[in-house]
């Protein structure tokens, strides 16, 4: 009861921070569209453009990793039962096969490279938004944050290692991406419901301890669950689902943590996830393919899997990404799941 109270009190302490520091400082949308590395030396200093886009017979995803020292990249398209891979991680700056830039308020995003074992494709594609960009700071309940550190012991030390957790400014916006592709000469047009996700400031892949991320869209909805553990934050979740009605913010969601606890990618997940507007909706996800991603000489692998999914009885097609420090002690920093608020 005493430690029941004890959490309760810290996470309404720290809900009241968090909307009076989001208050202050506003998401500045203009800004980050137009952040660059220029001026940078840290090499821990990351601007990462990543785009997932997806229907039922086809996906593509891309990310460009930028470092002052490396270009991190991923390049995936998955159809007709056939996946073409980027085979390559990791590029010397300005060296990537995956070019992303901004033409007025439209991201380009091209490749030009060698997949697999040698099939040669082309992609040009155009990203135009159609839903306002959410920031996962100021737009997620402060609640969600606050629950999280309410999880963890207060002391000074905490309140410094946090700093690790709000260096990132991260955002994602809804929209259409279209374009053609050329896979060894054959040329196919293609326009897919499609997440940009943009993030930048320092991030060190080795603090993370095991996350997972649920992203799925369709041309009538888009959905997202997001999971981190850091060794200052044992749990931190956040969601959203927009459907006919608008977008909605997760409250809570009832998925199992042990599924996060394997080292191991689960097949299928299945949990339901309560929403500011009263309902609950069940998410379903089963995984068709995936590619590892090894970040940091294996320090942190990724498995980014796409998947087909059913939200509120619903067909999308998206991603279940799931990634594990490699030191597997360090999974929810070894707290039982059954003691950790959400």
């Amino acid at each position: 009861m005493i430690a029941d109270f004890s959490y309760l009190l810290k996470r309404s302490i720290m809900t009241r921070i968090i909307n009076k520091r989001t208050h202050q400082h506003p998401f500045d949308y203009a800004y980050a569209e137009q952040y660059s590395l220029e001026g940078v030396t840290d090499r821990w200093v990351n601007n990462s453009y990543y785009f997932s886009a997806h229907d039922g017979q086809m996906s593509i995803y891309a990310r460009l990793g930028q470092r002052v020292d490396a270009a991190e990249t991923w390049f995936v398209i998955y159809m007709d039962g056939q996946v073409y891979s980027l085979q390559e991680e990791v590029f010397s700056p300005g060296n990537s096969p995956l070019c992303v830039l901004r033409e007025g308020d439209r991201w380009v995003l091209r490749f030009d490279g060698k997949v697999n074992d040698g099939t040669h494709v082309k992609l040009s594609a155009r990203f135009a938004g159609t839903q306002r960009p959410i920031d996962f700071t100021s737009d997620m309940p402060a609640v969600r944050m606050a629950t999280g550190i309410a999880n963890e012991t207060w002391n000074k030390d905490l309140f410094n290692r946090l700093q690790q957790v709000s260096g990132q400014c991260h955002y994602e916006q809804e929209g259409v991406l279209a374009g053609d592709m050329q896979i060894d000469g054959r040329t196919r047009t293609f326009s897919l419901p499609c997440v940009r996700d943009h993030s930048f400031g320092k991030r060190d892949w080795n603090y993370m301890n095991n996350h997972l991320w649920l992203m799925a869209v369709s041309p009538n909805g888009q959905f997202n669950y997001s999971m981190v553990s850091y060794p200052a934050m044992s749990v931190l979740e956040v969601g959203s689902y927009r459907d006919e009605n608008g977008l909605h913010l997760m409250q809570q969601a009832d998925l199992d943590l042990q599924l996060v606890a394997q080292g191991t990618v689960p097949r299928e997940i299945d949990f339901p996830m309560h929403l500011d507007d009263g309902r609950t909706i069940r998410v379903c996800a089963e995984v068709l393919t995936g590619v590892t991603y090894h970040f940091q000489n294996g320090q942190y692998i990724l498995h980014e899997n796409i998947a087909s999914f059913t939200i509120d009885g619903q067909p999308y097609r998206g991603i279940l990404e799931i990634g594990f420090n490699s030191d597997a002690d360090r999974y929810f920093n070894q707290r039982p799941l059954n003691t950790i608020h959400r």
